[in-house]
């Protein structure tokens, strides 16, 4: 047989139906042959020693050009994006690895509307279940939208058959639709949010969105004030850490429970004392680009001493200068102030238990109506973040992050 190459977009279902019609050549033949000897003769037809070897090497350029096209639609290379769907079709429905998404949550979450439109019409499946973030394609289309994008591909999502859930409508700040969803499905109430997302409840989320008439409207609809997050705290719990006064107000007078009071007493003495545990300070800067930032600080003599990569990008690393270290904010997205400072301490959960109770004691004084005790903003309750090791996070009153972080023993 002529040792043929194989195409430049390689099927593999189409590879397959060969090699069943090349077995059905060599039963003519000898009809004791098995599907195995066909497959090696078609792999061999093609240049591969095994069948294995063929298909790892469609494999692999099926994964190069899944990644072109992702990176096509999020760009908006309309003219690529086109040209790859009338090459490969099928590309419409491929899904990436990080979020189990498809390309048209990314596009939505870009509020690109030519590229919506153009996935859409090529097949592309409007609802999207099954992303790790438990949103769907709607909820890529809201709850993730980018700041000062425009909504036009959320109509067009409705026009082509995608439906809101609770998270997009609050998203979107439509009262009558929480309202309608409610109704048809008092359950709604009870969803999450994906572990990511800390297991958000309706209620935490609206308070996390300021929309305090949403706030109302659930706590009218029956919503559980109680129910707890991923880590353990009830709305009620989550505004008295962030200080969020007005929503405090509201959950208090709708009947929610104030968290058990912690000890915060000889909090200066404590705090002195469990400052002795922290043997470093290290800012974080946030870059749009952190693996660029990782290669010009080395290239001028710096030591790289960590990154965390994630799906081919990296979020998360850090760089030596003899003693002093410098990291770079994860995804590079810079927050209310472009420089974090973290504190390394192997006390991070006393700290935490300490500055908790301050802050839980402050927001008690301003429900109780004596607002002058000074609180302490928690802009991340203690977690294990993916990188290792323990943090929790407050800001300070000109906006800047203090991370408390104990590094993996």
């Amino acid at each position: 047989m002529s040792n043929s190459k194989l195409p430049d977009h390689p099927s593999l279902e189409y590879l397959k139906k060969l090699a069943k019609d090349r077995l059905a050549e060599l039963r003519r033949r000898d009809p004791k042959t098995k599907l195995a000897a066909a497959l090696l003769d078609v792999a061999r037809e093609h240049g591969f020693s095994s069948w294995r070897a063929l298909k790892a090497e469609i494999e692999k350029r099926q994964e190069a050009t899944v990644k072109e096209f992702f990176e096509a639609c999020a760009s908006g290379d309309f003219a690529k994006l086109r040209r790859m769907l009338a090459d490969q079709p099928d590309l419409v429905h491929a899904r990436e690895h990080g979020d189990n998404t498809t390309t048209l949550h990314w596009a939505v979450a870009k509020a690109n509307l030519d590229v919506t439109r153009a996935l859409l019409d090529a097949g592309a499946d409007v609802h999207g279940f099954g992303d790790l973030h438990e949103l769907d394609v709607i909820g890529w289309a809201t709850v993730f939208h980018e700041e000062g994008a425009t909504w036009d591909v959320v109509p067009l999502l409705l026009e082509r058959g995608a439906r809101h859930h609770i998270y997009s409508a609050i998203a979107v700040g439509d009262l009558d639709l929480i309202r309608q969803l409610v109704e048809q499905n008092p359950d709604a109430l009870d969803r999450r949010m994906s572990r990511f997302e800390k297991r958000q409840t309706p209620l935490h989320f609206a308070m996390s969105r300021k929309r305090y008439d949403i706030l109302d409207l659930l706590i009218e609809l029956g919503a559980d004030l109680e129910a707890e997050d991923g880590t353990g705290q009830t709305a009620m719990a989550v505004a008295m850490l962030h200080g969020d006064q007005e929503a405090m107000r509201r959950l208090h007078a709708a009947g929610a429970k104030q968290p058990p009071k912690l000890d915060s007493s000889s909090f200066r003495e404590r705090m002195a004392k469990l400052a002795a545990s922290t043997k470093k300070i290290a800012p974080a800067l946030s870059v749009p680009d952190i693996a660029k930032a990782l290669e010009w600080y080395t290239s001028i003599g710096f030591r790289e001493v960590g990154r965390w990569e994630d799906d081919g990008i990296v979020n998360w690393g850090m760089v030596a200068f003899g003693e002093a270290e410098i990291g770079f904010g994860m995804h590079g997205v810079a927050g209310p102030k472009d420089v974090t400072l973290w504190f390394y301490t192997d006390q991070v959960d006393a700290l935490y238990q300490l500055l908790k109770a301050r802050q839980l004691e402050a927001a008690e004084a301003a429900l109780a109506g004596k607002p002058d005790q000074a609180g302490i903003e928690f802009e991340e309750d203690i977690y294990d973040p993916f990188y290792g090791g323990r943090q929790f996070s407050i800001r300070d009153l000109n906006g800047y992050g203090l991370i408390f972080y104990a590094p993996e023993v």
